[in-house]
């Protein structure tokens, strides 16, 4: 790997720490290719859920860690549940030892310079985003996929490589921070009208089943908000890995399909029709009972505009069956102002921040069957509990809130074309 003057005077002088992470990075770097490294002049978002860090086999408790700050500007992704816990209802998670200690982490690593952002969509809620070209080490299947695509940043999931790129502030070269990687390989038509949230999360699933590791450039998307672009996003790097894609109009990086594609002629050009959406949609209900236990809404975590939603359906209506709704420490803070909160509470509903089902807390004890709007949620948890058998069945935010109420599933595929 090429290193520059700065660089090598890090790698043979620098304090022990830099010398350590300047080592890794460089395995790191060659192991995927990388022939140079990069300064992080956008940010790094730092795994937070334990101190001890094994590939560097480091604890940041450690005294010898004491008055170093991380170079890059950093933020956590989330790292437990935060707000709410109390109603969650199962150990650990609503035991004030757990969240104490949970705290008490998230502290070591704030003396650090990590801001406790606190979200898996902190692309919605930090203060900071980067700008086209900058470069970043981010987390989590909806936020790489908006950092390069939408924002135009350069970014790339470093697994392992996160406390090592914040410290020195320089990461490999290697895969979306390479320009040549970043153009388009695939050409996908969009040949269904996509309407609803739902439409947009089935479509990204099955252009990421089609096409993998590639760079697709998309035609025919419509007007996306906000919310069907992250859950687009979400299902590109779930049903594959979808890391960037252009969309002309939309994206920064190409304004047509000649120039998303570098000038020259797709590997493949994929039509995605109805029938391809209602596809992934009988792949997504795998249950046979429609007595539904639990339902989850927030994956990715709730913007304050879908919170919203869910709180104008609850309002006035009792749960029959156990409802989480899912958002970020801020948004929470504004429902308790908003009074959304104590709306979803009185409904039997609680209202969380900082839980993943899939993730960190599983669902409630004697949960059989759950229902959820996300195919990102519905393709994980499975896999949490095998080889015991999950029942999952997937739907609109309003279908999985009608299950809650009723406690039975009606969901079904609403056609179109």
């Amino acid at each position: 790997m090429y290193l520059t003057r700065e660089e090598e005077e890090m790698l043979k002088n620098g304090d022990w720490l830099t010398v350590r992470c300047m080592e890794y990075l460089i395995k790191y770097g060659e192991a995927a290719g990388a022939e140079r490294l990069v300064d992080i002049d956008g940010n790094v978002v730092m795994p937070t859920f334990s101190t001890y860090i094994p590939e560097l086999g480091i604890d940041i408790t450690s005294p010898d860690l004491y008055g170093v700050r991380l170079k890059a500007f950093t933020i956590s992704r989330n790292y437990g549940v935060t707000k709410g816990w109390e109603d969650i209802g199962f150990p650990p998670f609503n035991d004030p030892e757990y969240v104490r200690r949970q705290e008490e982490i998230m502290r070591h690593w704030m003396r650090l310079g990590v801001h406790p952002i606190n979200s898996c969509a902190y692309y919605l809620t930090q203060t900071y985003l980067p700008r086209v070209g900058q470069y970043c080490s981010w987390h989590e299947s909806s936020a790489v996929p908006y950092g390069n695509a939408i924002l135009g940043a350069r970014v790339n999931f470093d697994l392992g490589a996160e406390f090592a790129i914040a410290y020195t502030g320089k990461a490999p070269a290697y895969d979306m921070r390479v320009e040549e990687n970043r153009v388009a390989t695939y050409l996908v038509k969009c040949e269904t009208k996509l309407k609803t949230d739902m439409d947009y999360d089935l479509f990204g699933w099955a252009v990421g089943e089609y096409v993998g590791v590639e760079v697709p450039v998309i035609t025919g998307l419509g007007k996306p908000t906000q919310t069907q672009i992250i859950k687009m996003n979400t299902e590109l790097n779930t049903g594959g890995q979808v890391r960037m894609y252009h969309v002309p109009g939309l994206t920064p990086e190409a304004s047509t399909v000649e120039q998303a594609l570098g000038y020259k002629k797709p590997v493949e050009t994929i039509k995605i029709t109805r029938e391809d959406l209602k596809k992934v949609y009988e792949k997504m209900n795998y249950a046979s009972n429609e007595n539904v236990d639990f339902v989850y809404l927030g994956c990715p975590f709730y913007s304050l505009g879908e919170l919203r939603k869910v709180v104008y359906y609850l309002q006035g209506k009792k749960c029959k069956a156990t409802l989480w709704v899912v958002v970020d420490d801020w948004t929470f803070e504004i429902a308790e102002k908003m009074g959304y909160r104590d709306i979803i509470k009185k409904a039997g509903g609680i209202l969380l921040a900082g839980a993943c089902a899939c993730v960190t807390t599983g669902v409630p004890p004697n949960t059989d069957v759950m229902a959820t709007d996300s195919c990102k949620q519905d393709y994980y948890i499975t896999g949490k509990y095998y080889p015991r058998k999950l029942e999952v069945w997937y739907g609109t935010m309003e279908e999985c809130l009608e299950a809650a109420i009723t406690g039975k599933w009606k969901g079904k595929w609403p056609g179109g074309e």
